[in-house]
């Protein structure tokens, strides 16, 4: 018995150490995933930065230009969840890593109030094309 209880401990001192490199790829990869957010989010804002540059129609409306300034306050909470969780991966200083927490969460804040405004000036959008709809409909 004694033979098999030190058996087991080395193969339990393997898969701990298994499952600590499995954690620190798979906590790599979510890095990598977060930069690949960021890649998409700065593209949107740019290219409805764009579409606002080109039709005067968007660029006066109150809404289109809230949805892109939400997109905008989207991607710099994007760039400071890239940075946190990169920082996050690269330190094992514990007051570093809760910086580096922070960070991250700060920019998912950002995030929420970039989504929050982009969601209600499209909520108005659909009321305000709803309204035109009704009026159409309503020829006396």
């Amino acid at each position: 018995m004694n033979a098999q209880t030190e058996k087991a401990k080395p193969a339990k001192e393997n898969s701990t150490s298994d499952n600590e490199e499995l954690l620190a790829q798979l906590e790599k990869q979510v890095s990598v995933a977060v930069w690949i957010q960021f890649i998409g989010q700065i593209m949107e804002a740019f290219y409805l930065s764009k579409i606002m540059l080109v039709s005067e129609e968007i660029r006066e409306d109150a809404n289109e230009r809230q949805i892109l300034l939400g997109a905008w306050i989207q991607t710099a909470g994007q760039f400071l969840e890239g940075v946190g969780t990169t920082k996050q991966l690269y330190t094992d200083e514990e007051t570093l890593t809760l910086e580096a927490q922070r960070i991250t969460n700060l920019g998912d804040w950002l995030q929420s109030v970039g989504v929050t405004l982009e969601a209600n000036a499209g909520t108005q959008i659909i009321i305000e094309e709803k309204k035109k709809e009704v009026q159409e409909e309503f020829i006396p």
